[in-house]
């Protein structure tokens, strides 16, 4: 290696000695957000009588944090038959932005308000009746935002922890009330016992169900009828407060089959507030309304919550080898402190779960309990920056890899699996009609680096039907499971993936094997990989070129990568560990991606620290102050050939997920402190007040060439001057990924382009760099370093076409409800 690449390298030390000093930069691209709910007085059945000429529509979107709204948060209103009659029941008229239902005819229609969207809605059955009407509802209020039209209910209750036969309390009323002294149940199914005194429902067994009361008389001129219908669910479980919540999945070993009556939300969004505290009368907090609960145990003297004891924890199913090296490291040297092989589960879900469209926000368990005021230095604004605090459970991801003090700050991380909202581990389980979401995030997609993934799936023949995922830093991933189907949802809101999918399992790999490996000059030499990648070897010797520049031959030194690259792939196999079919779906607002396949990363470093020469400069670097090693373990054998995972989409699914190049954020997917090291390094030397703005797109450039990438390929549709690319598909790069999407049976596959390449590695070779230039060289050594580490394979993208198709449109839930008709 020439010297002065050697003096260039060495400076690395005074580099990694200003971690005493440094700042960290702070993320201050925005959004505007919508509105998180709607607030009305209305009940799930209202009537309307004809002739009174109309009724005037109140409803009120609720900005909880009151964040900037986006356009197209106005409240709008619509009306629609419920029994597919021509000529409609009612219809809407609005005046000067004041809007009214005018009755027309008598029969059941179904009102529903939203933003102007349609992403957050709210709807109730309305009763246009002349001379008389019965109506029949729960007097616990339904969530009026279900996807699917079918109420579940389930066959039982918990009463003093023990399963009961359900009952459900009504309310009736009738129209005139003369009616009610002639009111008769007319038809009953035989699994339940209507008792008329008490106004309540027996359940006796699971099946569809339903009953009709009838009133009046012919001689008073107004015989009339009302019938109820709903579904118990065999062996299902109502849930109507938290601990029922808790009993039917934390805490019961084999799980209870959940069938939600309340939804369970944050303090916020459950308690009447007044000047950020909860309002108490009589000792206990005030509800907002008799179908929400809190999602937690809060107590209103200290403030805090009783979580710890609440989650379910369980060991990571991810590859957790650095945790286990680094945690025998640590046995050996007190002065570093353990790293945990445990997450937390909000709920752990081992039976089919009924949502009946109502709200689990665990806002409370997943979003950081502290935070600070920051100023963006190019607007001015203040934005609070959640921060963790010292008793917060989520905390992020575990490593997967890194290198430096996972507890101090690493030069890199990659992420391993993360904590979850829900769980849901087992076979052939079903989720339908669940609003989920970890948390009220804000408008700012890094404040979700913490909060988790949304939920989780290991089992075989899971189902998530008619649902509601939002808000996570990943929203839905599915490791190791075979037949998963997402049907009828909507995914939205995450800090990096939407879908991430892949294998648990993975195949180590055989260093003792023989192969032929071409070095950057093209000589050829046949050997085992151990033996290729030893200190000093020749592979060694032809990384360390890699790395310095010193090569002269593009195309020879790429050759040369690709050898121990297919080395280190040579035990890939076609025999898939997951597989999922994604069907009529709405994916809206991505960091980076709707649906990634993830694979590990594989490179030479993983495997055998090679080159060896990162290594022996990193073991010089002391952390200030003390005598700690900043990167005092070098794991190997950390990786392997990840199995790959089949995707099918299909049906009506739509990507809803443009994004400019300064939308599209990756400093979650890897962790890195290098760039922010070299711009403090690189100010405090300068003669200039000008600073120098160094990120994780300088050291790993793949956005700014895949942008690149697209726009050559008629992927990127631009409006207004601004580039936008719109992802549905991202393969990890790096290792090997042979996973496989098809997406033929997509209704709308034609708006898809053919999958595209991002050749990371071409660039770099290509890259000319001078030591005269001292950021331009780091960045060009910090950018192959990283592929030494993740492997050199290219990552691969699906887009869509370049001409727009669905940009600045968003999805409905009320296109889910049609698809649930059908």
């Amino acid at each position: 290696m020439k010297k002065k690449n050697i003096a260039i390298l060495l400076l690395l030390p005074y580099i990694i000695s200003l971690l005493g000093v440094i700042t960290v930069n702070i993320t201050f691209k925005t959004f505007e957000n919508d509105i998180s709910h709607i607030e009305w007085s209305y009940s799930d059945v209202e009537i309307f009588k004809i002739g009174n000429a109309r009724y005037r529509l109140e409803a009120q979107g609720v900005n909880a944090y009151n964040y900037p709204l986006a356009e197209g948060n106005n409240l709008v209103w619509t009306v629609v038959n419920d029994d597919g009659a021509e000529n409609p029941h009612a219809e809407i008229v609005e005046e000067n932005g004041v809007w009214y239902l005018v009755p027309i005819s008598e029969g059941s229609v179904t009102i529903v308000c939203s933003n102007e969207k349609g992403n957050i809605s709210r709807r109730t059955t309305g009763i246009i009746y002349l001379n008389s009407v019965i109506v029949v509802k729960t007097a616990i209020q339904s969530s009026q935002n279900n996807v699917d039209s079918m109420i579940y209910y389930g066959e039982y209750d918990f009463q003093d922890g023990k399963r009961v036969q359900a009952s459900v309390q009504l309310e009736i009323m009738c129209v005139p009330s003369s009616i009610e002294e002639t009111l008769y149940l007319s038809e009953q199914t035989s699994n339940i016992a209507l008792d008329l005194e008490t106004d309540s429902i027996r359940i006796l067994s699971p099946g569809a169900a339903s009953f009709t009361l009838t009133g009046g008389t012919e001689e008073m001129g107004n015989v009339t009828s009302f019938t109820y219908s709903f579904e118990v669910v065999d062996e299902g479980v109502n849930v109507y407060t938290y601990d029922d919540l808790l009993n039917c999945t934390n805490r019961s070993k084999k799980g209870e089959i959940v069938v939600l009556r309340k939804s369970f939300e944050s303090l916020q969004n459950a308690y009447s507030m007044s000047n950020g505290s909860v309002v108490v009368q009589n000792g206990e907090p005030v509800k907002k309304a008799n179908n929400v609960e809190l999602f937690g145990t809060y107590d209103v003297k200290t403030g805090k919550y009783s979580f710890a004891d609440e989650v379910y924890t369980f060991e990571t199913t991810y590859n957790q080898s650095y945790i286990q090296q680094w945690n025998e490291f640590v046995k050996k040297n007190s002065d570093y402190r353990e790293i945990s092989n445990q997450l937390y589960a909000g709920l752990h879900v081992q039976k089919d779960f009924y949502g009946n469209g109502y709200t689990l926000n665990l806002h409370n368990l997943t979003y950081p309990s502290d935070g600070y005021d920051a100023t963006d230095p190019d607007t001015g604004d203040i934005y609070t920056i959640p921060a963790l605090a010292s008793d917060d459970l989520f905390r992020g991801p575990l490593p997967f890899y890194t290198l430096g003090d996972p507890n101090g700050m690493p030069l890199i991380t990659a992420y391993g699996q993360d904590n979850v909202g829900m769980y849901v581990e087992g076979d052939d389980i079903l989720v339908n009609d669940v609003n989920l979401k970890n948390c009220d995030f804000g408008n700012r997609f890094a404040n979700l680096d913490t909060t988790g993934t949304v939920m989780e799936i290991y089992g075989d023949g899971v189902e998530i039907r008619n649902s509601v995922l939002q808000n996570g830093k990943n929203v839905l991933r599915a490791f190791s499971s075979m037949d998963t189907v997402i049907d009828n949802c909507l995914l939205q809101n995450a800090r990096n993936f939407l879908i991430t999918t892949g294998c648990n399992e993975y195949i180590p790999i055989d260093g003792s094997k023989t192969f032929t490996f071409t070095d950057e000059n093209g000589n050829t030499v046949t050997t085992t990989l151990d033996e290729y990648l030893i200190k000093d070897g020749s592979g060694d010797k032809t990384l360390e070129n890699y790395l310095t520049g010193s090569y002269s031959d593009i195309a020879l030194m790429k050759a040369a990568l690709e050898s121990i690259q297919d080395a280190l792939n040579s035990s890939g196999t076609l025999d898939y560990g997951g597989s999922l079919t994604v069907n009529d779906t709405l994916f809206y607002r991505s960091g980076i991606a709707s649906i990634a396949l993830e694979s590990f990363f594989n490179g030479p470093f993983l495997y055998m620290a090679s080159p060896s020469l990162i290594g022996e400069l990193f073991s010089l670097l002391i952390e200030e102050g003390s005598a700690k090693s900043l990167v005092p373990l070098t794991p190997t054998e950390v990786s392997g050939v990840s199995y790959p995972v089949s995707v099918e989409v299909c049906g009506s699914t739509k990507f809803y997920d443009y994004k400019s190049a300064e939308d599209m954020d990756l400093s979650a997917l890897i962790d890195e402190n290098i760039s922010t090291i070299v711009q403090n390094l690189v100010n405090s030397m300068s003669d200039t007040e000008q600073t120098v703005n160094i990120t994780i797109d300088d050291i790993f450039p793949l956005k700014s060439m895949l942008y690149k990438d697209a726009v050559k390929n008629g992927n990127a549709y631009t409006h207004e001057g601004t580039t936008y690319v719109n992802i549905p598909v991202a393969y990890y790069g790096g290792g090997l990924n042979l996973s496989t999407v098809s997406m033929e049976n997509m209704d709308d596959a034609e708006t898809l382009d053919d999958e595209m390449s991002v050749e990371w590695v071409d660039s770099y070779l290509s890259r000319q760099t001078s030591t005269s230039d001292l950021i331009d060289y780091m960045q060009s050594a910090m950018q192959k370093t990283v592929t030494v580490v993740t492997g050199v394979e290219p990552f691969r993208f699906v887009c869509t076409k370049g001409n727009g198709y669905l940009y600045k449109q968003t999805p409905s839930v009320s296109e889910l409800r049609e698809n649930n008709k059908r």
